[in-house]
C-alpha cells in the first residue's frame, strides 16, 4: 500500500517510515513545510497519515484539498491534541480516523489494517510456503501438513515479517522494529530469535547474508 506521511518531528517520521516499510508499505514522507501541490503530485496514495492541527486554517485547507482530490482515500489524523474539539474538527473536515500521540506502532498498524479492508478486496489468508507448509496471515499460525506448529509471539511476528518480504533481504533494523517497535536491537538477541525459528522449521527457508541480513526463500514459487 502506498502511504503519504506528513509528520513534522523528523525522528518520529524516520521511525514510522521504517516501521511501515517493514510491514511492506511504500511511504513518502513530507514535513509541514512541504508544498501542497508537490505532495499531491507525488501520488496517488492508498492512505494519508497527517500530523496536522485541524484548528489551524492552513492545516484545515490542506485537509480539505486532499479530501476534494481523493474523496475515497482514508485519512488518519496523527493528533498531538487531546482536545476533543480539535479532533472533532478534523473529522468534520473529512478525516477518516485519528490516532492520539504518543502512540504505539502496533496501534498504527491496527488502524491501517482496519481501513485497509475498505480499500482492497479480501483475499485468502492462507499462503503456501512449500508442499508441506502453509501460513495464515490473519491468525499468524503456521501449519505443517495441516497441523498447527507451536510458535511464540515473537516467532509469529518474525514469520509474518518474512512473509511480507519473501526473497528479499531483511535487515536487523527491520526485525527489531517488527519485534520490539525499536529501530535498533541487540544483534545477538536477533540472531538468537532467528536460530530458534530455524530449529522449529523442518525445511531450510531462512538464509543468512553476512553483513546484510536474512532472506526467506519462497519454495512455493521455485
Amino acid at each position: 500500500m502506498k502511504i503519504l506521511l506528513l509528520e513534522n518531528t523528523h525522528s518520529l517520521a524516520l521511525s514510522i517510515n521504517s516501521f511501515l516499510t517493514t510491514l511492506g508499505h511504500s511511504v513518502n514522507h513530507f514535513d509541514g513545510k512541504a508544498d501542497f501541490v508537490e505532495m499531491i503530485r507525488s501520488g496517488p496514495y492508498d492512505m494519508f497519515l497527517l500530523d496536522l492541527d485541524a484548528s489551524n486554517a492552513i492545516s484545515a485547507n490542506c485537509i480539505k484539498g486532499i479530501v476534494k482530490i481523493f474523496p475515497h482515500t482514508p485519512i488518519i489524523l496523527l493528533s498531538a491534541h487531546h482536545n476533543l474539539n480539535v479532533i472533532e474538527k478534523g473529522l468534520e473536515l473529512g478525516c477518516t480516523d485519528y490516532l492520539k500521540k504518543p502512540f504505539e506502532f502496533k496501534e498504527l498498524e491496527l488502524k491501517i489494517r482496519q481501513h485497509n479492508k475498505h480499500i482492497f478486496p479480501i483475499k485468502s489468508s492462507l499462503i503456501h510456503l512449500s508442499q508441506h507448509y502453509t501460513f495464515d496471515t490473519h491468525t499468524f499460525k503456521l501449519y505443517y501438513n495441516k497441523e498447527e506448529q507451536p510458535l511464540t509471539k515473537n516467532e509469529k511476528a518474525l514469520l509474518a515479517l518474512f512473509m511480507l518480504n519473501k526473497n528479499k533481504v531483511i535487515t536487523e533494523e527491520q526485525i527489531s522494529l517488527a519485534l520490539w517497535n525499536m529501530p535498533f536491537g541487540e544483534s545477538a538477541t536477533i540472531r538468537s530469535h532467528i536460530s530458534r525459528l530455524r530449529k522449529k522449521l523442518k525445511e531450510d527457508f531462512i538464509h543468512t547474508y553476512r553483513g546484510q541480513g536474512y532472506v526467506w526463500l519462497d519454495k512455493a514459487s521455485c
